[in-house]
């Protein structure tokens, strides 16, 4: 509770405003608890325009003075005064009188209590406060926060009227106020470029530098895992992929198994290649500074510490995280190179790409972090499409019906027993798909145990699933926790009924089924009884084949057959289930090329520093 709760619990009307300051509280709290306040000549015009009726009146105007220390109330003279006080921290000043006079008549209190307690009818109570409190290392956050409340309802209906009047004045004044702080003590972003940043001592004979920044509503802790996976052939840079990482989506979640990096690594600048940018420094939930030094003759990169060629382009690039409150953090980025004359002008076409770069990444990360990226972008709506498109091919093309139903299967595979086909003994139709995969069965497995609306969604068309409502998003990564068990369901969409488990064998299959209303087929009603397998069976040691069985048994009548039948099911589910099981492979193959290439980077670029170092 603030020392403004305290004065004035329960108001009628509050306006905030707050503004952040490079420079320490001690200092912010000294100016404006002691300072004048009133310095702005637009402040000066407005409060000109307040006193002209006393002006025309030849009557003594007081100099305005924004000064806390002046405000002091007495009997002879009531007015505004302090409140309340915690010492470099909050003051609150306040009155009570009637504002909508022109000559307001106010009332003289004693202390805050008296004002707290005041109900006599006819006034209204008038609270201010400045509040000062730490914004990261060294900046600060400064509150000017106004409180109003009226003794009787029809002091609150004058008041509402004379604040309608006045009341953008007096808003454009506390701007007014706030902006004077900001040009005199200059704000944190102004101050970005100049302050001194982990990395900079990596180059200390840096000629270009440039430093941008952006506020995150998270933890540096929750910001961390972001940065450390960045790399091509990782989760990219989150910044334009078609020009960084060769139209490769960057990662829209945080991969736990890119999460241990070491000084000396090299993240891959681009999809092929060795070149990359070398792991300077890193402190935990705080900076993470990368480098290289790259040889402009040979064109290739050298270790970050090696002499610099004839011609070489030396550069580090810093991100540096700053705690401002318990919910907020500044990342700062900062770029600095060093080269020689001749490179001068690749610096200047650079600089302007680089910030073209750099602001799409911080904008972009801090959608990812702060969980306001779209569930669909540009690439899953073309993809989408492709898929809309095979359902309608698919619709024009029932004959063809028998060969879809086994894609990807020889008809030995297909006429094989699977589990679950007791449950649907006679089903009125039927697909069985597969696809073969380049990798072990236990690699694949954790991919399928967590597929469902409410894990990992289904690695399909995702866009039209949107569009029909599931709100999914495809995992890109295996989460432990959404792995499925015996007596879990599968969620196909979020206002339909789940899918029981009926069977399930950890890293072999299970079966999910929509149990048949065992009286409505009595009865003689419209019933439908259906099953989905996932079956996951080795190929030998490195191989393995994933199948997805669908069977169905419906009632006879035609609203049923319709809903249920393979006229309307079969085509969706044929484009759905193959982008599904291509999804799965592709996550598989592509997890494990990424454990491959990020070996074998990692032992090409310790092989290069090592050389270096020799050559050195």
């Amino acid at each position: 509770m603030t020392s403004l709760d305290r004065v004035i619990p329960t108001p009628a009307l509050v306006e905030t405003d707050e503004i952040d300051l490079a420079a320490t509280p001690s200092r912010v709290w000294e100016l404006v608890r002691h300072g004048n306040l009133g310095e702005s000549p637009l402040v000066h015009a407005l409060f000109a325009m307040r006193t002209l009726p006393e002006r025309i009146a030849l009557r003594k105007v007081p100099q305005l003075t924004l000064c806390i220390d002046d405000m002091k109330s007495s009997t002879e003279r009531p007015g505004f005064q302090v409140l309340a006080e915690e010492e470099g921290r909050e003051v609150v000043i306040g009155a009570i009188g009637k504002a909508w006079h022109l000559e307001i008549p106010f009332v003289h209190l004693r202390d805050a209590e008296e004002f707290r307690t005041f109900r006599e009818p006819g006034f209204v109570k008038v609270a201010w406060s400045l509040r000062v409190t730490p914004l990261g290392d060294s900046d600060t956050r400064l509150f000017l926060e106004v409180r109003v409340d009226a003794t009787d309802p029809d002091s609150w209906s004058k008041f509402r009227r004379y604040f309608a009047l006045i009341g953008p004045g007096s808003h454009f004044i506390r701007r007014s106020l706030l902006a004077t702080l900001s040009r005199r003590l200059g704000t944190p972003e102004s101050h970005e470029e100049t302050r001194a940043l982990p990395g900079d001592t990596f180059l200390p004979d840096a000629t270009e530098q440039i430093t941008q920044g952006i506020t995150i509503a998270a933890t540096p802790a929750a910001i961390w895992p972001w940065l450390v996976q960045m790399g091509c052939r990782r989760g990219g840079f989150y910044s334009i992929d078609a020009l960084d990482n060769d139209l490769v989506r960057s990662a829209r979640e945080v991969h736990r198994e890119l999460q241990d990096l070491a000084v000396g690594e090299v993240l891959p600048a681009t999809p092929d290649g060795e070149d990359g940018f070398e792991v300077l420094a890193i402190d935990r939930d705080r900076a993470l500074v990368l480098g290289g030094l790259y040889d402009a003759d040979a064109k290739r990169q050298r270790a970050f510490s090696a002499a610099r060629p004839e011609h070489y382009w030396h550069a580090t690039w810093a991100f540096v995280l700053e705690a401002l409150d318990e919910r907020s953090t500044r990342l700062h980025v900062r770029g600095r190179a060093a080269f020689p004359r001749t490179g001068r002008f690749h610096a200047e076409w650079i600089r302007p790409v680089h910030n073209l770069m750099q602001s799409a990444q911080l904008r972009h990360l801090a959608a990812r972090v702060e969980g306001r990226l779209p569930k669909d972008d540009w690439r899953d709506v073309l993809e989408g499409i492709g898929g809309a498109s095979i359902m309608a091919a698919a619709f024009l093309t029932p004959f063809m019906r028998g060969e879809r139903n086994h894609w990807g299967l020889v008809p030995e595979l297909v006429d094989r027993a699977y589990p679950g086909d007791d449950i649907v003994a006679s089903p009125r139709w039927s697909w069985t798909h597969g696809v073969e995969i380049d990798a072990p069965a236990e690699e694949v497995w954790p991919w399928v145990a967590q597929l469902g609306a409410d894990r990992g969604g289904f690695y399909s068309y995702q866009w039209l699933e949107n569009v029909a409502g599931c709100g999914v998003r495809n995992a890109e990564s295996i989460h432990s926790d959404w792995a499925i068990h015996t007596g879990d369901t599968l969620r196909l969409h979020p206002k339909m009924p789940a899918l029981e488990i009926a069977a399930l064998e950890r890293g072999r299959f299970f079966v999910a089924h929509t149990p048949m209303d065992a009286n409505a087929q009595r009865e003689g009603k419209p019933w439908a009884d259906a099953t989905w397998l996932f079956f996951l069976e080795p190929i030998g040691d490195r191989r393995s084949r994933l199948i997805s069985r669908y069977r169905c048994a419906t009632s006879d009548d035609i609203a049923t057959r319709l809903s249920f039948g393979a006229a309307v099911m079969e085509p969706v589910g044929f484009a759905m289930d193959r982008r599904m099981l291509l999804g799965v492979k592709g996550r598989v193959e592509g997890a494990a090329a990424k454990r491959r290439s990020s070996r074998s980077f990692a032992r090409r670029s310790g092989a290069s520093r090592v050389s270096a170092k020799q050559r050195g």
